[in-house]
């Protein structure tokens, strides 16, 4: 019976080892709700790819590195209370726990449950601390104390039988000497008996550590078989590099490559369709433009058409001029806004900033002409830039001033090696109160 307690007491100080080391500590279960923090949020905003290249140990840690949208996200995770009495759990249940149970808590966005098999993956992955020296060495030391005591009776026996075969008189009587030798002898057989006691417990827990040493190599074998299993079971075409069979490491830098590919083709794209957006939203920009204009345009020339209606009866009522007393039409002189319906080709000066032109003459005039506008009815017109050396020379001289309120167009400041100005689409120009105005600017570049 009492071989059988002290069996029981060593197979309980060697199972407190085993469970501290299957013990979930409070980093470990940091790191777990970090990573899970970090799955449950890249599953539940598809725009959060940044997080696949973030690494955090730590809540704390975690969310420093978060945008606004994630942070946001992140409330109702932290909604979700951590158990406290994880530091009994075991691996299992830790894994069980952050892949499983905790998907299921109230407040909790469903498409973040798609980031279990990953947080699954993770956390096997990990690795539980292992005890510490001081509770490793706890179960050891417990049969040594026991079996100090036991020695100290037998040094004192050893020493008191010879004692008192000694100081026993020589006329001793027979049947005391008797009974004196009786009790020495067992005396002896006690001290052996003790002595025997604590190798018998040694011997009954090296039998135990026989029996767990066995387990732990049967395990481990087992393990060996398993992945040998699992390794005959992938795809050879996973597995072959030059007609040979690739290791992990090479298997996991492959992914790494192909994911990176990935991701660059994946920016290059976001990169076009952001290019693509800037274009259409600059192309849209330049339509409203287009039909503003257009519409203005529109609206003046029936304005003119009406004025020009209410004008004609006047005309049709003024006595007539004989053809030979009509005074010849001069042209005008420079500065003076040739009168409307006179000329369909005209030579147009700089614009200033109310977009009026400064001049108009019937010929070019150097050092003055810069545009040459065309009308049909004499009311509105179209009007471009001269493609003359003498007109670029001028223009090229202080761009802003004989270009910046007519034209538009790409880095008209830069006028470096510029020798012809070609007009893409010609400008628009309407004839109010003796004066041609800008109503649509054209658009020119530099050779």
């Amino acid at each position: 019976m009492k071989h059988i307690k002290t069996l029981l007491l060593t197979l309980g100080a060697m199972m407190l080892p085993c469970q501290t080391m299957l013990a979930v500590t409070d980093k470990e279960m940091e790191e777990a709700r970090a990573y899970t923090a970090k799955s449950y949020l890249r599953y539940v905003n598809n725009g959060s790819g940044y997080l696949d290249d973030v690494t955090a140990k730590s809540m704390a840690e975690l969310t420093a590195k978060l945008k606004a949208k994630e942070k946001e996200n992140l409330q109702a995770f932290n909604a979700v209370k951590t158990p406290t009495d994880y530091a009994s759990w075991d691996k299992k249940r830790l894994v069980e726990y952050w892949s499983a149970t905790f998907f299921t808590s109230a407040g909790l966005d469903p498409n973040g449950k798609g980031a279990r098999s990953r947080v699954r993956k993770y956390i096997e992955e990990m690795n539980i601390s292992a005890p510490t020296a001081a509770a490793e060495a706890a179960a050891p030391e417990a049969p040594k104390t026991e079996a100090a005591p036991a020695k100290a009776p037998a040094a004192t026996s050893e020493t008191a039988a010879p004692a008192t075969a000694q100081e026993a008189p020589a006329a001793i009587d027979p049947v005391e000497q008797e009974a004196n030798i009786l009790a020495d002898q067992q005396a002896i057989e006690k001290v052996a008996e003790e002595s025997r006691e604590p190798r018998a417990q040694e011997e009954n827990r090296t039998w135990v550590y026989v029996l767990v040493l066995a387990i732990l190599i049967g395990v481990v074998i087992w393990l060996v078989v398993y992945a040998a299993n699992l390794m005959k079971r992938q795809p050879e075409s996973a597995g072959e590099s030059d007609g040979e069979p690739k290791t992990d490491a090479e298997l996991r830098e492959q992914t790494k490559r192909a994911i990176a590919a990935k991701n660059q083709e994946l920016q290059t794209v976001r990169a076009e369709l952001e290019s693509a957006r800037e274009r259409a939203a600059e192309a849209e920009r330049r339509l409203e433009e287009e039909k503003g204009e257009s519409r203005r345009l529109r609206e003046t020339l029936e304005r003119m058409r009406q004025q020009a209606a209410q004008n004609a009866p006047r005309q049709q009522a003024a006595p007539a001029t004989p053809p030979a007393a009509a005074p010849a039409a001069a042209a005008p002189r420079a500065g003076e806004q040739p009168r409307a319906g006179e000329l369909k080709d005209i030579y147009l000066g700089r614009v200033n900033k109310r977009g009026i032109f400064v001049r108009a003459d019937r010929k070019p005039v150097a050092e003055g002409t810069i545009y040459k506008l065309h009308s049909d009815d004499g009311l509105v017109g179209t009007f471009h830039v001269v493609d003359t050396p003498e007109v670029v020379d001028l223009a090229m001289s202080n761009p802003t001033e004989w270009l910046g309120f007519g034209c538009t167009g790409e880095d008209l400041e830069d006028t470096a090696g510029v020798t012809r100005i070609t007009t893409l689409s010609a400008g628009t120009a309407i004839h109010e109160n003796g004066y041609w105005k800008v109503l649509r600017k054209t658009r020119i570049q530099y050779e």
